[in-house]
């Protein structure tokens, strides 16, 4: 099973708003300007407790019902998934080893091969489904604003 692009695009564009407005509040970049049916992609800019920046792509393709995969990439997106762009704290994959995150699949080939990427929108260890954009996006602000360094 597949998800349309057009219906991808409606999905994240429809949850974009909140995302955005969180963006806005904590004052993280959020560049969407590119998303479209063939890009169904957007940037969030996220700094840890030292001011280092780390910019976040989330790829939306099948949106929503498998979760993005969501990768630091350099500031100007020419490089993507080395662990230098990543904070510490991370999976040492390097991965955002959340359920959110396609990456952390074993199936995609991350280290989880104990989750199933349809159950995606399950709730954590401690409860809490984090299923909309806007959740991802603070929940890695979270994490990173607590996080010193970079990984490697």
């Amino acid at each position: 099973m597949s998800v349309p692009a057009e219906a991808s695009l409606q999905a994240v564009r429809a949850e974009l708003v909140a995302a955005a407005a969180y963006a806005a509040a904590a004052g993280l970049p959020l560049d969407s300007r590119a998303l479209a049916t063939e890009n169904l992609r957007f940037f969030v800019t996220f700094e840890n407790s030292q001011g280092e920046r780390f910019v976040a792509e989330f790829d939306c393709r099948e949106y929503p019902l498998h979760p993005p995969t969501v990768e630091f990439i350099s500031e100007d997106r020419s490089e993507r998934g080395t662990k230098r762009l990543y904070p510490n704290g991370f999976h040492p994959t390097p991965c955002i080893c959340m359920r959110y995150n396609r990456k952390a699949y074993n199936e995609k080939g991350g280290p989880h091969a104990d989750w199933r990427l349809l159950d995606w929108r399950l709730p954590t260890t401690n409860g809490i489904a984090i299923d909309t954009l806007a959740l991802m996006v603070s929940d890695l602000d979270s994490k990173i604003r607590q996080s010193a360094g970079r990984m490697g």
